[in-house]
This record gives C-alpha cells, structure tokens and sequence, in this order.
C-alpha cells in the first residue's frame, strides 16, 4: 500500500506540523480578511446550466481596500450584453457595501459592486483552510458558482508595521 504525504516547510527549510500549519494558514486568512486585501483563485466553475467545469488558467477575485477585481468565465444566460462586452465576468470597480459574518469554519463575505452596465451580488465563504466558494448573481445574467483557494503565498505585513519574520505568512509546499 502506497500513501501520499505532504510536508509542509518555513522560510527557514524547518519541518512544520499539520497541526501548526493549519493553524498558520487559518491566521493568514484572518489577518487577509481583516485587512480587505485579498486575492482568491477559483478553478472550478458551476454554471447554472450543465456540468461543473475544470478551469485551467488564472482565474479569481481580488479585494483591495474598497474596490473588486473580478476575472472570470462565464457560462451561462446573458439577459442583456452591450454590444463588444460579451466576454466573461471582468471589472475593477469600487464596491457599493462589504459585510462580514462568522460561520462554521470561517466567513461569509457579502459584497456589491456595479459598473455602467450591471450590478453584481457577490457572496464569498472563506474557510479556515483557506478553500473558498463564490457566488456571483449578475443583474443581467444567471447566477454562477465557483470554487477555489485564498492566495497565501505572499507576505502578508498588516497596514503601519514593517515585515518582521513573525509577521510573515510565506508557505513552500514540497
């Protein structure tokens, strides 16, 4: 029998525990969130119509301060498109109201934002894992669910502190 295991190392080359990394990853997520800045990749895509779809490229959201990036596919009923705009789901706008609320195992994110043509209702779990699922609900489109994972490769420093190794949340997976 043949078994797979991951271990995880710090910026150091030391082994980390399951148990610490899980720990180190749920605080990177919190301090993301609690900063509003975030990037999330998603590589699954559950349009309303057909099958799930495997997504191969770089694909997600990201949240700045108080604006969206949304990168997305989309697959699904368009009930309006500008002529020349009937590619995926892709902004950069200010958002119009970001809410939090604690769940089990993580945060609910209620976000809206709108550009010139539509509006867009995005609902964002995040996991102590790091895993996420996005909901998004154009105004002129149908709905369109996607799953993935917070980015936590980066440093993460918090706003008015310089980087100092405790504060950094710098993974390698081997």
């Amino acid at each position: 029998m043949v078994g797979c295991a991951t271990t995880y190392y710090d910026s150091e080359g030391n082994p980390v525990s399951k148990e610490k990394m899980s720990q180190l990853r749920a605080t990177a997520v919190k301090a993301h969130l609690a900063e509003h800045r975030y990037r999330v990749f998603v590589d699954r895509m559950y349009p309303m119509r057909g099958p799930a779809v495997y997504l191969q490229d770089d694909w997600g959201l990201e949240v700045s301060g108080d604006s969206v990036g949304l990168f997305l596919p989309y697959f699904g009923r368009a009930y309006y498109i500008p002529y020349g705009r009937g590619g995926g789901l892709s902004l950069v706008e200010p958002l119009t109201s970001y809410r939090e609320e604690p769940m089990k195992g993580g945060r609910r994110i209620f976000m809206t934002t709108r550009n010139d043509f539509e509006s867009y209702q995005i609902v964002l779990e995040v996991f102590d894992n790091a895993t996420v699922s996005l909901v998004i609900n154009p105004s002129e489109k149908e709905t369109i669910s996607f799953s993935g994972v917070m980015e936590l490769n980066d440093v993460f420093t918090p706003k008015g502190q310089k980087a100092s190794k405790r504060h950094q949340t710098t993974f390698m997976k081997l």
